[in-house]
């Protein structure tokens, strides 16, 4: 993590000066997908382990029909996996793939970013 003042390839024309060639239609999407709507929340609730829709549901205050629309998007994007048990009644569950769990520290770092952003020294700027 880079400190105040200590320069980080955060725009891509310093992620290709560092060595990475990223494309610029390649990062567009990123954007969009890391800014969709509940996206990193249900991401971030997996991470945490909660796996039944009802919990999902309870612990985002979210409708079934909006977290089983971005379920399925999820699922279809490889983040999700959707497991049906055979259980009296059914049981759903849901985890992360390998590529949902390598926005782990992606979701980290916007949580730390966020707790910066909501310090004292925020508040003083308001």
């Amino acid at each position: 993590m880079a400190h105040r003042g200590e320069k980080t390839a955060c725009t891509l024309h310093d992620l290709s000066e560092a060595g990475n060639q990223p494309d610029h239609s390649d990062c567009s999407a990123a954007y969009h997908f890391l800014g969709t709507r509940w996206n990193l929340q249900i991401i971030s609730a997996l991470l945490d382990g909660y796996t039944r829709f009802t919990e999902i549901t309870q612990l985002l205050n979210l409708n079934s029909r909006t977290l089983a629309e971005r379920l399925k998007h999820l699922e279809l994007e490889g983040i999700v996996i959707r497991q049906v048990r055979n259980q009296i009644p059914v049981r759903i569950d849901y985890e992360l793939t390998a590529k949902g769990q390598a926005l782990c520290g992606v979701v980290s770092e916007i949580q730390k970013w966020a707790v910066y952003a909501d310090g004292p020294a925020a508040m003083e700027g308001r």
